[in-house]
């Protein structure tokens, strides 16, 4: 259950809760056990096909096949499989989105915070830093867009949710970036 949750766009914490996202909220009430899910702010509960009908509004069999699809356990054979057609739910679809661009804008905010304080010139003679440079000019924006994620009211995000994606996408593709960068100065170190 916690790999079919985290692959559908869950942030699990480490004592296994979650946002919902059959309901709007801001923290954590789903717990996501081994063979189950349980809302304790909706009351939604079931297991991997039960999670996955729910989310993407399809049937238990629909389901099914989608997550034998999506990890690849060919558990149906060619002339029984059929593609899923997935119903768009705009609603789930935001919601998933505010979930995704709390946590990307939130981490990239710490990024620049640490980069302010590690990279700051001693003295003016010092060559300026390319990632002090940028903490420097994105900084009041990106705290911006944490402010009204965090603080904001439902009318403010679905605007961001309108007018912003690209600005949240954009900063998920520099997390990403950075991930890939740092992932390989600890390879050259070992």
């Amino acid at each position: 259950m916690p790999d079919v949750a985290r692959f559908y766009g869950l942030q699990i914490n480490r004592s296994g809760m979650a946002c919902c996202p059959f309901h709007n909220e801001k923290t954590p009430s789903l717990k996501v056990y081994p063979d189950h899910f349980y809302c304790f702010g909706c009351g939604a509960t079931g297991d991997c096909t039960g999670f996955t009908a729910k989310l993407f509004g399809i049937s238990q069999f629909e389901a099914a096949k989608k997550i034998s699809h999506d990890f690849g356990l060919r558990l149906f054979e060619r002339e029984f499989a059929a593609n899923v057609q997935i119903k768009p739910d705009p609603e789930r679809e935001y919601r998933m989105w505010l979930t995704k661009a709390g946590q990307a804008v939130s981490d990239y905010l710490t990024k620049l915070y640490k980069w302010r304080r590690q990279y700051k010139p001693h003295n003016m003679s010092e060559q300026t830093n390319p990632l002090f440079a940028e903490s420097l000019t994105k900084t009041d924006y990106v705290e911006y867009l944490s402010e009204v994620l965090t603080y904001g009211s439902d009318k403010e995000k679905r605007q961001l949710y309108a007018s912003c994606r690209e600005d949240i996408l954009q900063i998920q593709k520099r997390l990403a970036e950075i991930a890939v960068r740092e992932r390989t100065i600890k390879r050259k170190v070992i």
